[in-house]
């Protein structure tokens, strides 16, 4: 009988390395060797370019200060009228604030013309303006003194007339002279 062949057994465990682990210097010098030579050329790529746009920015520099260094001449040529147009505007908004904070004359009298009964005679009207307000001062004459009653009331109704009083009253050969107080606030409601 022949003899039987030896069975050919392999061992292999998976668990334990086969050959010793590759260092970390090893890894990084093949790595550097395969993978990091595109990474330099890369890097040097991106240098060249900056050196290179370095000169075109420079001249771009260049050209646009001498073209600001030309206009120079012509911007101080403007000066004046940039003196005179923020005059301009300064007078426009100091003309803007008093108007808003002036009073509405027109209206004062035409309320005031609205309430005067026919048969009085206004001699004089004084508009003053003040921190507070304005004061009115009105002087007349009339020839019953029921005329003045329904001036008076009739300022009383208007929403713009406040402390209104009979400040005067006088008798000159049979007319009654009289004068009125009176203050008064803008018809937007602030004071004036």
């Amino acid at each position: 009988m022949p003899k039987p062949k030896p069975l050919l057994t392999i061992r292999l465990n998976l668990l334990k390395p086969q050959s010793n682990p590759e260092k970390l210097p090893v890894k990084l010098v093949r790595w550097l060797l395969s993978s990091g030579r595109y990474l330099f050329v890369a890097v040097n790529a991106i240098v060249l370019i900056a050196f290179g746009a370095r000169f075109k920015l420079d001249a771009d520099l260049a050209s646009k200060k001498e073209a600001i260094e030309q206009q120079i001449p012509y911007i101080e040529s403007l000066r004046p009228y940039e003196i005179l147009i923020r005059e301009t505007q300064l007078k426009l908004s100091n003309i803007d604030s008093t108007k808003k904070t002036a009073l509405d004359w027109p209206m004062i009298l035409k309320k005031i013309s609205d309430q005067t009964p026919l048969g009085i005679k206004i001699i004089n009207i004084n508009i003053g303006k003040n921190t507070g307000g304005a004061t009115i001062h009105i002087t007349g004459e009339t020839q019953s003194s029921n005329n003045i009653t329904s001036f008076i009331s009739g300022l009383k109704e208007e929403d713009i007339f406040s402390d209104i009083a009979l400040a005067g009253v006088g008798l000159e050969q049979e007319t009654i002279k009289f004068t009125i107080d009176a203050k008064s606030t803008d018809s937007g409601g602030k004071s004036l």
